[in-house]
């Protein structure tokens, strides 16, 4: 038996049981650039990854653009890719295409279709692997010492399209 502050005999297993209680809730957190675990959510998968693709992009001179990243549900799966002129971006698979085309004119962003995402699902679907219900994660290609490089990029309009048809969860 052992006492505690107040005086009182506690046993020694409430006090050691006490002890535990306390370490769980100190846990610490992995620096957020950290690499994820084997067992890492899909929506911090996707983002790691992202990050990863625009530092890649920096180091190759790229100073603008956005890297994006899809994880699926299960987390098996990721596919990368980075905004392009139409002529070298990876071509629209037929469901993408068709979600895509169901955004109105109006709403449509300069850029629609040449974005990361649209790539990447493709990437996906012609692997015949099923995006659905998995993450995404976007990071801004900026240049050397720019803060703002690796930074969370929202979704445009167009993206918005495919994000809600796949059921997709955006990272932020």
């Amino acid at each position: 038996m052992v006492r505690n502050r107040t005086g009182k005999i506690a046993a020694k297993f409430a006090r050691e049981w006490v002890r535990d209680l306390k370490k769980v809730k100190r846990r610490r957190r992995g620096a957020p650039n950290a690499v994820p675990t084997r067992n890492a959510s899909p929506a911090r998968q996707a983002s790691y990854r992202a990050r990863q693709e625009a530092d890649r992009q920096q180091r190759n001179g790229r100073t603008n653009g956005t890297a994006e990243a899809v994880t699926t549900s299960d987390g098996r799966h990721t596919a990368v890719s980075v905004s392009d002129a139409p002529d070298k971006i990876y071509p629209h698979h037929r469901e993408v295409a068709r979600a895509l085309d169901s955004v109105p004119k109006e709403l449509r962003a300069p850029w629609h279709g040449n974005c990361a995402l649209p790539q990447s699902l493709s990437k996906l679907l012609d692997r015949g692997i099923n995006p659905r219900a998995g993450a995404i994660g976007a990071a801004r290609i900026r240049p050397p010492g720019n803060p703002g490089h690796g930074a969370h990029n929202p979704c445009c309009n167009s993206c918005k399209a495919l994000r809600n048809e796949f059921d997709l969860k955006e990272v932020l």
